[in-house]
């Protein structure tokens, strides 16, 4: 057998092994796992002895800590959900006891469902995002956008239970467009400015929709309305802005 033929073909497999680490393991300590690799079998090549016993051992001994790094890495993501679902209960417990002592709310279960999937939602989301982000404006941005966009989301479902008009769907189109925009971007800075801009202009445009092509629509005074949707238009542009600097800053 040719040594360095099958010293390439080892260093091969093994890059490819460390693969099954977790991303930021890998990063951290892929490269160093790497050279120290190469400098095991060139010694063992120097010293004219085979190098089966050693690569099998290496591979075992790296396949365990494949698996003790991907369990902890689980573990934690575990506990991240745990915790989420317990707060968005907790919250929940709001409008369920609300709904129980304040006369005339009338919510069904599927209101309840939502309004829990709506804190999750928003729990995780920055659970998950903020955290892979070290810039201060990036995790300000996605705060701002997500409580932007709860709210939002809120009273478009409480109003929707209200006055049962099919027009104010439009508004959860702006999440969507915020959530399309996410994951266009794949959460980099740049693109969920350009997101953020979008669900600026998005909302807007729900404003002119239910308030000027339909004038009859029981959402309160105009002006009231206005400053309403001004003020999320605002907050939606200032994290873009946000995101924008973030992107300027070369956070990722």
């Amino acid at each position: 057998m040719d040594t360095n033929a099958a010293g390439r073909r080892y260093q091969a497999w093994y890059s490819k092994l460390l693969r099954l680490y977790p991303r930021p393991f890998r990063e951290r300590f892929g490269g160093s796992m790497t050279q120290t690799f190469h400098d095991l079998c060139r010694e063992r090549r120097n010293a004219r002895r085979s190098l089966f016993g050693l690569v099998l051992w290496i591979f075992f001994e790296t396949s365990r800590g494949i698996v003790r790094e991907n369990t902890a890495q689980m573990t934690q993501m575990q506990k991240t959900v745990l915790r989420v679902a317990l707060v968005a209960l907790g919250l929940l417990m709001v409008p369920l006891v609300s709904s129980q002592v304040v006369e005339g709310w009338n919510w069904g279960p599927g209101a309840f469902v939502f309004t829990y999937v709506l804190f999750f939602g928003t729990g995780m989301a920055y659970a998950l995002i903020a955290r892979r982000m070290s810039a201060w404006a990036y995790k300000a941005a996605v705060g701002l956008a997500l409580v932007a966009g709860f709210v939002l989301g809120w009273a478009t479902m409480v109003h929707m239970s209200e006055t049962e008009n099919p027009v104010n769907l439009v508004y959860f189109g702006v999440l969507a467009v915020g959530a399309a925009g996410a994951g266009l971007a794949r959460l980099e800075a740049r693109g969920m400015a350009r997101a953020l801009f979008a669900m600026a202009a998005s909302l807007a445009v729900a404003w002119v929709i239910t308030q000027v092509l339909f004038s009859d629509t029981p959402a309160g005074p105009v002006w009231n309305v206005g400053v309403m949707h001004g003020g999320f238009v605002l907050i939606f542009a200032t994290a873009g802005l946000l995101f924008r600097h973030a992107s300027l800053a070369g956070s990722k």
